[in-house]
């Protein structure tokens, strides 16, 4: 398919005028092909990643995390995005972003993990980049615990709360979101559900008397591969080749 029309959907998807201030959604290397054939979906460029696309031949990358996201000094080899943007130009293999835009747009991360944990109708939050609203029925703490679990792929969880808490009114911000919870404590949240909450923020929500569940940074967001995927293939206009990464993983394990 023609490049414009690919760039163009993706925008349709996740407009980039919706991205924070400090982002750096949208293309982020270009090759020069003015075709689209193959298209790897991945949560982030990795050495992994950029293996996968070799080998699968793919000619775009489309991300949720940017690849270049804070200034890049050298393009190096010894220097792990330089040597990813080495290796993907020698390949002709081109980049693409949808960050905090498909964070807020409509259907994307945040709306697809409310409804994943059972909110059907949520609501903007903190300028959209989050989200609130009351869930289809109500559940204990403890119960809706297992729900954020399994929706966010039983990749590890950080809890505070009473378990038997009723829980009727969610807040959640995909992603590392600690910061938005007194936004949510303010619209009435009995929940909020984010990922890389810091230490004092969780204090904080302790005090407030609002439940918490930190569910790590991919945990709440490996999700944008499906949901991507659905979408484009959704789009009548989309005739390339869609892949989903099998190498993407969650940089951490967990002990007890």
């Amino acid at each position: 398919m023609e490049k414009q029309a690919f760039l163009n959907i993706l925008n349709d998807i996740a407009p980039l005028t919706l991205q924070e201030e400090w982002d750096n959604s949208g293309v982020q290397i270009d090759c020069g092909s003015k075709d689209v054939s193959r298209v790897l979906l991945a949560l982030e460029v990795t050495k992994r990643v950029v293996d996968e696309a070799i080998k699968e031949k793919c000619d775009w990358i489309v991300c949720h995390h940017p690849l270049l996201f804070t200034p890049v000094k050298q393009i190096t080899p010894d220097f792990t995005v330089g040597d990813q943007i080495l290796r993907l130009i020698k390949n002709g293999i081109s980049v693409y972003a949808a960050h905090t835009c498909f964070d807020k747009a409509p259907g994307g991360n945040n709306d697809y993990l409310m409804k994943e944990i059972g909110c059907s109708f949520p609501e903007d939050l903190a300028g959209g980049i989050a989200r609130i609203g009351y869930l289809d029925r109500p559940v204990l703490f403890d119960e809706f615990i297992s729900d954020v679990n399994a929706a966010c792929g039983y990749e590890g969880l950080k809890i505070q709360g009473e378990s038997d808490r009723e829980i009727k009114k969610v807040a959640v911000c995909t992603g590392g979101g600690g910061e938005y919870v007194y936004d949510a404590f303010r619209e009435g949240a009995d929940v909020f559900v984010s990922g890389d909450i810091k230490h004092h923020d969780a204090q904080a929500a302790k005090d407030l008397g609002i439940c918490l569940i930190d569910a790590g940074h991919y945990g709440t967001e490996w999700q944008f591969v499906p949901n991507m995927a659905a979408q484009l293939r959704a789009d009548g206009r989309f005739t390339a080749e869609l892949l989903k990464s099998e190498k993407m993983k969650n940089p951490f394990d967990y002990t007890l």
